[in-house]
């Protein structure tokens, strides 16, 4: 009797042992993320910290390009300029548009009063024949400004032709718009934003929306990556000041290429992140796109 009990309490033993091991939660699988600098890597900020997830940032564009014409890509998630991966998605299809994470932050700014439709005043942008030069174009256009344009390679050259005095007003992106009127200050010089263009190109484009699809998230196709973009999601509506300044301060500001902490904060709202899924902005991808004479190729975004 007690040979038999002692059997059955090892048999109940064992199947309580393999319950508990089917039962264990199953390891996340790894994520690698490329990410440009700026508005993007604030954006992205829900994912870092998250288990087996790597981010690496970029300046610039040209390893966004590299990395989404690659077949065999070792990045799972890429961030990069909407125009670009849709441009580049008709050549390789390896990566799906999953979601709109920032919808424009570029603005004009220059001393209060300034009258930026006048013929006499000089402005100073950047991005020509990429996003922020279109843009500014696009809105130009509908708005009937008429100033003498110079541009500039990067938004950095701007901001230190406007502060020293060489432009008029000059086109910014978020957070360096934010920092140019502080540092302004410091020089005795009060600037201020004068246009929103984000405003000007809905009203131009009659979008019910405010903004442009600036940059998106672009997905490896086949890949679940679900739990990251849950994440990013999250934080993304649930950003306040306290947890902005926390994650910013854990990854530093170098790293995320902003000019500081309390600046990326306090310009938080006018970078427009808003994480929408690329189904539900369909209508203003397709608006965006056409200022690049880009057509939404089929199977692009996510359904």
């Amino acid at each position: 009797m007690i040979k038999k009990l002692g059997k059955a309490f090892l048999a109940a033993a064992l199947s309580l042992g393999l319950v508990a091991c089917t039962q264990q939660p199953k390891k996340a699988e790894p994520v690698s993320i490329l990410c440009p600098t700026g508005a993007p890597a604030l954006a992205i900020m829900g994912a870092y910290g998250l288990e087996d997830v790597t981010i690496d940032y970029v300046e610039g564009t040209d390893v966004l390009t590299a990395e989404l014409s690659k077949e065999d890509s070792q990045y799972d998630i890429i961030v990069a300029p909407t125009n670009l991966g849709a441009k580049l998605y008709t050549k390789n299809p390896a990566y799906n548009l999953e979601a709109v994470l920032t919808w424009g932050n570029l603005y004009l700014v220059g001393p209060e009063g300034t009258d930026v439709k006048s013929a006499d005043i000089t402005i100073g942008a950047f991005g020509e024949g990429a996003v922020p030069g279109l843009v500014f174009n696009n809105v130009a256009k509908s708005e009937n400004l008429s100033p003498n344009v110079t541009f500039f390679g990067s938004v950095q050259e701007a901001q230190q032709n406007l502060l020293g005095g060489k432009v008029d007003v000059a086109l910014l992106a978020q957070p360096v718009a934010t920092a140019t009127i502080a540092k302004a200050k410091e020089l005795d010089k009060n600037l201020t934003v004068l246009m929103n263009l984000q405003t000007a190109f809905a009203k131009a484009q009659g979008l019910e929306t405010v903004g442009y699809p600036q940059a998106s998230m672009f997905v490896k196709s086949g890949k679940d990556v679900s739990r990251v973009t849950d994440a990013i999601s999250a934080f993304i509506k649930d950003a306040d000041e306290t947890k902005l300044t926390e994650t910013i301060d854990t990854i530093g500001v170098d790293k995320l290429g902003l000019p500081a902490t309390q600046v990326a904060v306090k310009s938080w709202d006018a970078q427009n992140i808003r994480y929408v899924l690329g189904k539900e902005a369909k209508t203003d991808i397709e608006s965006f796109l056409a200022i690049f004479n880009i057509q939404l190729p089929e199977g692009l975004i996510v359904e």
